[in-house]
């Protein structure tokens, strides 16, 4: 995928999540039933995702389950990605379809390394002959989009309800307030309340990491034709990485916990898609034990192979020899 539209789709994607707060009241609804969504965008998605976190949140209080609103969160996005899996399997096909056809594509960026246009062209017409979908990685994250921004504006509608919850270590599902960015993050400091800054930025830091493993998951699995496109994919991720960690500081804890479980689920998703396509060993990222074990196995065979082809040339060699020794014998 070329850098730009990453660019942009990263950009889109923030925009959206920022603005996605606006589309309901900043105090949220206190009175679900006597409140009617405004808009499609309420009413499509934002209040059947709101809807649907109430409900399981009643189920469990009736089950006398503890935290919840966070359970909850997270049977959400368990249900979320199981019916995502088939997209999932779609990724998963789509970037071993991509490795498989690096070589050809290495020659083409050899090719026509003077002709951008050309390059694309030919690329475009390589991927249409193979049958594959350059834009099949992404189409996961497409799809999540909507369930993520009306999530964002599901939690703010929530907040009345979800104000002061707890899950283990954090004191509230619902802080920080989107109304107030960043600035709650000196006013614990300089309070003395570091305990409590640690309590929040421990999600925002798993999701970063959780990133990070998946980019590295995926740019194993696709690998770049030179080391300066391998340089600015890395760049790449680790500014969407770093841009995805500042955003979590600025959302309900609850939308995190919803990222950090989707994150650890894709993970666990992509290993069973690896299985069930019998490309586990693709995907997995590749250490430099492995490059040296490789080579030297590549090593060992091409020796090999040259000793045995010595062998056949010195046993093809050898009966014009013998002719000539049987012919001096009988002149003699």
């Amino acid at each position: 995928m070329n850098r730009r539209w990453v660019l942009w789709l990263l950009i889109l994607m923030i925009a959206a999540l920022m603005l996605g707060g606006c589309g309901v009241p900043s105090e949220g609804v206190t009175d679900w039933e006597a409140t009617e969504p405004s808009g499609w965008w309420q009413a499509v998605i934002v209040w059947p995702l709101a809807q649907s976190l109430i409900w399981l949140d009643t189920r469990l209080v009736e089950m006398d389950v503890p935290y919840s609103w966070g359970f909850a969160i997270i049977l959400f996005t368990i249900i979320i990605k199981l019916i995502t899996f088939p997209l999932t399997m779609i990724q998963i096909k789509g970037m071993q379809a991509q490795k498989n056809l690096q070589p050809r594509l290495q020659e083409l960026q050899q090719k026509y390394s003077k002709n951008r246009d050309k390059l694309a062209q030919e690329q475009m017409k390589l991927y249409r002959e193979s049958g594959v979908n350059p834009l099949s990685g992404c189409l996961p994250m497409v799809v999540q989009m909507p369930v993520l921004f009306g999530l964002y504006s599901a939690l703010v509608a929530l907040s009345p309800l979800i104000d002061s919850t707890r899950f283990f270590w954090i004191p509230n599902l619902g802080f920080p307030k989107f109304t107030e960015g960043l600035a709650w993050l000196p006013e614990k400091f300089n309070a003395g309340e570091y305990s409590l800054l640690v309590a929040y930025l421990i999600l925002p830091a798993l999701l970063m990491v959780s990133q990070v493993y998946m980019q590295r998951m995926t740019t194993a699995a696709t690998p770049t034709g030179s080391d300066k496109q391998a340089g600015m994919m890395k760049q790449m991720t680790t500014m969407m990485t770093l841009m995805f960690g500042f955003f979590t500081l600025q959302v309900p804890a609850g939308l995190t916990l919803y990222w950090v479980t989707s994150n650890l689920l894709q993970m666990g998703q992509t290993y069973a898609a690896n299985y069930m396509s019998g490309v586990n060993k693709v995907i997995a990222p590749v250490g430099p034990s492995a490059v040296a074990a490789t080579a030297a196995v590549t090593s060992a065979d091409s020796s090999a192979t040259t000793s045995a082809t010595d062998a056949i040339d010195s046993e093809a060699k050898s009966p014009p020899t013998r002719r000539r020794t049987r012919r001096n014998r009988k002149r003699r």
